[in-house]
């Protein structure tokens, strides 16, 4: 083996053993001054409904509609019947914007009873 060969081999080996000495535990290499950001407090249920209501009751497209908004746990059920897609999509939309929105069930029918009966949104 020439001299070459030996050189190649050992910086392989030494850069094999720096990379597997900088895989300690990640908490290690974490400044002392770093803290961690505060976990986000989940907004409650009524709060949740209250705000939907508020929404669609301002928007001139839907304000007129009957729809049932029921939150848990940041997961909101939407019932009730529109009057056509466009309607429903909307209504879907200002129930995301909300803050504090994980899920929203459409259970929303169209009134024309079309095939279009019932749209999930995840």
């Amino acid at each position: 083996m020439n001299d070459r060969h030996k050189l190649v081999i050992w910086t392989l080996i030494l850069i094999g053993a720096l990379s597997t000495a900088g895989c300690g535990k990640s908490e290690e290499r974490v400044h002392e001054s770093w803290v961690a950001p505060p976990t986000a407090e989940g907004v409650d249920d009524s709060t949740l409904n209250s705000t939907i209501k508020a929404a669609l009751l301002a928007d001139p497209d839907v304000r007129h509609l009957d729809v049932r908004v029921e939150a848990h746990n940041g997961e909101v059920m939407l019932s009730g019947i529109v009057d056509n897609q466009t309607q429903m999509d909307r209504v879907n939309m200002l129930t995301w914007m909300v803050d504090g929105i994980k899920k929203v069930d459409n259970k929303m029918s169209l009134r024309n009873g079309g095939s279009e009966t019932a749209a999930a949104a995840d």
